[in-house]
């Protein structure tokens, strides 16, 4: 049975979607640059006065300097569009999130239009994707996720759209977008087998042909990666991919956190979109098996956040009950993608299945981290899948049963509260963000004139620092003189703790105030938006949140720093 909608979307609701999406974005216009936005940067402005050799320069973001080649798992055509944009807005925050916003309103109308060929609802379909903390946060950075996103979705709708109306030119298009998706994160090349697979099943395996177009192009950038660096980076970021993804039943409730967090609209629309029944069975597998987990497994390789777990009443709740519901809107995620699959049986729900299916694989299985920013695949798929399902309770005559009707105006309802977690959650990670910056600031102002002014740590707060003068350490080079002051951020990556140079130096602290009451990225709350295995299992958490903190070192004789073994360095 199909659910599909009306093939002749209108277009005045897709020009609506990208007036809200610009609207909820404009407010973080001035947001400091963080976690890998650099690295983006710093390659768009060598591209700016080197544009063949996209990677050929060294910089130091792992603790040594070293060839951009050898760490960046990315490929360049994020960086080249920023090279492009910071020609017309320069180099401000503002600029540049500017013209990435355009991703961002992109991926919605894209997303919006493929809706329509899919459910009955579009704009509901589109609103219960996009407004979803994973949605706002990462279309916030000038990171390659929503670039890839955008040009991953209209690929979708052109190669359906252009099978129904055999365009060749339609086809064309998406195998293009397909290429331009994969070369803007190599997670891209996963449309290839996706619409395959659809392809066949839709038995309109003579357009496949079409997929080598991407498939030419991208063997084209390997070969030139290899002439200018001596490798494949197409097949080495697989590799990596492989050598480091995690493993094991807890990375997959991990990912299902994760999913169901980031998702939050899922959780809202489950009392909609499932019987009673259901609701309950599911609800208590889930809490038996977070039972048997245990919360504190999950927060075992953060001491400071299981302590505070352990000691602090109110944290031990709050995480558990945020674990719970991320558990279980994550489940919801799943379920819907299954149960279309089952209930539908045709090209279209196999296509949303595997797209679901293959990104959350991806996330727990493949990826060296479980992070935010593979769950932003599934915001597209998302909104249909809810949408469809209330399609067929309406269509079966059956829709009794939910604990929420789905009336004409109640069908939007849950869109409340995801938009304020949403709004809530990216507004933690702009003052997170902010924090960083204005540590930077009041550091090179307080410590002039002491020395050499060295730092550990990167992310936005490396940034800031090169930018006011400051200097990475190098762990295979850098000698620290006396008077010389090293900075060490608490909450930060390739760090030491400051305790290893007692008797180097002297040590003070920096308190700097952080998002209050929502954390994405803090060990101290277990929250790890960016990489779980960095800072915590959960995205977000609505918890207190403490002061960003920050270890003012002052060398009081010289010594050489070495390379730390990898259980004293921070991932």
């Amino acid at each position: 049975m199909s659910t599909g909608g009306g093939k002749n979307t209108p277009a005045l609701p897709a020009l609506f979607i990208g007036v809200i999406v610009f609207t909820c974005l404009v407010p973080f216009a001035n947001k400091a640059f963080n976690v890998d936005d650099p690295v983006y940067i710093w390659i768009a402005r060598h591209i700016q006065s080197n544009p063949l050799d996209f990677f050929g320069f060294n910089l130091n973001w792992r603790g040594v300097l070293e060839p951009v080649s050898r760490f960046n798992e990315n490929p360049p055509l994020c960086s080249y569009y920023a090279a492009l944009a910071a020609k017309f807005s320069g180099w401000s925050e503002a600029g540049l999130h500017m013209a990435f916003f355009l991703f961002a309103v992109a991926a919605a109308i894209g997303t919006y239009y493929l809706a329509g060929e899919l459910c009955s609802r579009p704009l509901t379909a589109t609103l219960a994707g996009v407004l979803t903390p994973v949605f706002i946060i990462s279309a916030t950075t000038v990171m390659c996720d929503m670039m890839m996103t955008a040009f991953w979705v209209w690929a979708v709708f052109l190669w359906m759209r252009g099978i129904r109306e055999r365009s060749v030119f339609n086809i064309v298009l998406a195998s293009v977008l397909i290429a331009a998706s994969s070369l803007s994160k190599y997670a891209g090349m996963s449309l290839i087998p996706l619409l395959l697979c659809y392809s066949l099943v839709k038995r309109q395996g003579g357009w496949a042909w079409f997929l080598l177009i991407p498939v030419a192009i991208l063997a084209g950038y390997e070969r030139l990666t290899y002439v200018l660096y001596g490798r494949g980076l197409l097949l080495n970021a697989a590799s990596y991919a492989v050598s480091y993804g995690g493993k094991g039943f807890l990375n997959l409730i991990t990912g299902l956190v994760f999913t169901g967090g980031c998702l939050i609209s899922a959780f809202f629309y489950s009392f909609t979109i499932w019987r009673k029944r259901t609701l309950v069975a599911g609800a208590l597998i889930m809490a038996v098996i977070l039972t048997l987990v245990q919360a504190q497994t999950f927060l075992a390789p953060f001491p400071a956040a299981l302590d505070r777990f352990q000691s602090d009443t109110a944290f031990h709740w709050l995480f558990i009950v945020q674990l719970y519901v991320f558990a279980m809107s994550g489940a919801s995620v799943l379920a819907a993608a299954f149960a279309d699959l089952w209930k539908s049986r045709d090209a279209d729900s196999l296509l949303l299945f595997l797209w679901v299916a293959g990104a959350f694989v991806f996330l727990c299985l493949l990826n060296w981290t479980i992070n935010a920013r593979t769950v932003l695949l599934i915001f597209p798929p998302l909104g249909i899948l809810i949408m469809r399902a209330l399609d067929r309770s309406h269509t079966s005559g059956k829709p009794a049963g939910r604990l929420l009707p789905a009336g004409r105006f109640l069908v939007a309802a849950p869109l409340i509260p995801s938009l304020i977690i949403a709004f809530a959650a990216a507004r933690a990670d702009y003052k997170w963000a902010g924090s960083q910056r204005a540590a930077a600031v009041s550091i090179s102002s307080g410590y002039q004139g002491h020395g050499n002014l060295w730092f550990m740590g990167h992310w936005g707060f490396q940034y800031y620092m090169e930018k006011l003068g400051g200097k990475p350490v190098d762990f295979t080079s850098t000698v620290v003189r006396p008077g010389d002051m090293i900075v060490i951020p608490a909450n930060n990556c390739y760090v030491l703790p400051p305790f290893l140079f007692a008797g180097y130096s002297t040590i003070s602290e920096m308190r700097v105030p952080s998002s209050g009451w929502l954390a994405t990225m803090d060990p101290l709350a277990g929250a790890g938006f960016y990489g779980d295995k960095v800072s915590g299992p959960l995205p977000f958490i609505m918890a207190p949140v403490p002061e960003e903190k920050y270890f003012i070192l002052t060398a009081v004789r010289q010594f050489a720093l070495r390379r730390p073994s990898e259980g004293e360095l921070t991932p």
